[in-house]
């Protein structure tokens, strides 16, 4: 069973359709880029993600092979939730904090991928945008954390007997449950799980400076472990996840030349500051 949430996946969506629409209004309209550009380059990128079961960062590295394609490596970290979590509020007066009724584990994703980016179309004025199709594919090692428990036994008048942390069981309900335990209890006993993943998207790039890159990305991922990943303790879980994700990724272009090999890093600033000056409209 592959969990997905689905009002997740409704906004992930919308955002998808908002993203598409923007790139053919800015295609049809802009000044021509008189800038001048770096031809031998790679690229370097960070990006940050929300996804329809989580949040991740990614680091992206491209090493462009022809004049439309790049090789891509990728290194993705993410934060994965079950959908049927639900946070529970604290009705008692002790010193407490909000919690996931029955989650029995944090998970974490690292992924190492490799694949390609195809550039669809390139932009060729200021205010254009560059529509990019990637793809890729690789490893993903899961982390799970337990979670513990702040735990209170009472009398029957109400009167705290004992308080431990102690990790979820289904008899806990039995007792008052006093809110999460510290963040970095269990990080002893941590498990780890490895696994295979994939995913392909879309890059909408949009920056008016050649030699830096701003872009919005939406794209699906899929990852497969071999056993049931044991988030929650009172619903079912899954070994295969499904996400949809958009995005926000900032970097810059390397020129990988012999002739900028060749210079020192406070001669490329000069030059880079020389550049914009001479620009008759800002850069971002």
């Amino acid at each position: 069973m592959v969990f997905v949430d689905r009002l997740a996946m409704r906004r992930s969506g919308i955002l998808i359709l908002m993203l598409v629409l923007s790139a053919e209004s800015l295609i049809a309209q802009g000044e021509i880029d008189e800038q001048k550009r770096v031809m031998l380059r790679d690229e370097s990128s960070f990006a940050g993600s929300l996804n329809s079961n989580g949040f991740g960062a990614n680091y992206r590295y491209g090493f462009w092979r022809n004049a439309r394609n790049q090789l891509i490596l990728d290194a993705d970290f993410a934060y994965v939730k079950h959908p049927k979590e639900v946070k529970s509020a604290i009705s008692y007066n002790y010193s407490t904090h909000r919690y996931v009724y029955g989650k029995e584990n944090l998970f974490w994703e690292l992924k190492g991928m490799a694949g390609w980016q195809k550039e669809f179309y390139r932009k060729i004025d200021r205010n254009g945008i560059s529509v990019r199709w990637y793809y890729a594919g690789g490893l993903s090692i899961g982390f799970l954390k337990p979670i513990y428990y702040k735990v209170f036994t009472t009398s029957s008048i109400g009167e705290i007997l004992t308080e431990e942390y102690l990790k979820f069981d289904p008899g806990i309900h039995q007792q008052v449950i006093g809110g999460r335990g510290p963040f970095f209890m269990g990080f002893n006993e941590i498990k780890i799980v490895p696994g295979l993943t994939g995913k392909t998207g879309f890059s909408f790039e949009y920056s008016q400076k050649d030699a830096i890159i701003h872009a919005l990305e939406a794209g699906i991922s899929l990852t497969v472990y071999p056993k049931t990943i044991p988030i929650m303790a009172t619903e079912k879980n899954s070994f295969l996840f499904f996400t949809l994700t958009v995005g926000y990724r900032f970097g810059r272009i390397i020129d990988i030349s012999v002739a900028s090999r060749s210079r020192t890093w406070k001669e490329k600033r000069t030059e880079r500051k020389a550049q914009k000056e001479t620009l008759p409209y800002p850069i971002y």
